[in-house]
């Protein structure tokens, strides 16, 4: 199975790639290469984590001026965070490549994963089924609201957009999903992704999925990205996961519980350069 889920699967292996790229999707005044490392590879295998399959490998390849790459110290602390992350998620890494680049820094990831049954897709959601989701969202959006606007941001946004988190520990739980998308690009734009690939609508309680989410950046827990949370369907609740929602028939399509249409392009993460 080819591109348009999380995973390429092929003969039961789970393969993705994400690249972070500096000044788009990380600057070092807001964050240290630690850091920039580990959501390179957090990110990464947070698809893995959507496609229910236990990380095996990753391979890291590095793009970075020669200036930086000669002191040593900046490449050093990347790899550093991406070891921290891979070590702590049992993702040994297994190879890569660093190149010469006039800039900007680039950090590409790719991660190779164990299928736990059949591959987990975007395309299996089914009228009946539950809308649910792995935690709060809308914290990463505000700490880069925060900082884009030279203001400090909650600790707990500034671990959000630094140190995100992927759900590998609810892998078992996925057990029954029938359908699977991480929130890397925002809640309501990774609900169309489910939806469209399924056929379906998707129909959504505003509240519930605002649970959680910080009291000033309620926009954000909707359309900002990168929480890397996990967006599933299956017939009965799944562990660890809060009900947002149902699927219906027809479709694809997204409405909130009172009928209201949700639009297709109603603002998702846009992963421009950041402020």
């Amino acid at each position: 199975m080819g591109p348009g889920d999380d995973c390429a699967w092929v003969n039961g292996l789970a393969v993705s790639v994400d690249t972070v790229v500096e000044g788009v999707h990380f600057r070092f005044d807001w964050s240290s290469p630690q850091d920039v490392g580990w959501k390179a590879m957090t990110a990464a295998l947070s698809d893995l984590a959507a496609s229910r399959a236990r990380p095996r490998g990753a391979l890291i390849s590095l793009a970075i001026p020669s200036a930086q790459l000669a002191e040593g110290a900046t490449a050093d602390r990347l790899m550093a965070g991406a070891r921290e992350a891979s070590t702590l998620w049992s993702c040994p890494l297994i190879g890569g490549d660093v190149v010469h680049t006039p800039g900007p820094i680039s950090l590409s990831v790719t991660v190779l994963g164990e299928g736990l049954g059949p591959p987990l897709l975007r395309s299996g959601a089914r009228p009946g089924d539950l809308v649910q989701v792995s935690g709060p969202t809308g914290w990463a959006a505000l700490a880069v609201r925060e900082l884009g606007a030279g203001r400090s941001a909650p600790e707990k946004a500034l671990a959000a957009h630094r140190r995100p988190q992927p759900r590998l520990d609810l892998l078992d739980s996925l057990a029954t999903a029938t359908a699977c998308v991480d929130i890397s690009d925002g809640l309501l734009a990774d609900a169309w992704h489910l939806a469209e690939s399924s056929g379906v609508t998707l129909r959504l309680d505003h509240d519930a999925c605002l649970h959680g989410a910080p009291e000033e950046g309620a926009d954000g827990a909707l359309r900002g990205g990168e929480d890397y949370e996990l967006l599933a369907t299956a017939p009965e609740p799944l562990r660890g996961f809060r009900i947002v929602g149902k699927v219906t028939a027809g479709g694809p399509g997204l409405e909130w519980t009172d009928g209201a249409l949700i639009p297709r392009h109603g603002g998702g993460w846009d992963h421009g350069e950041l402020a």
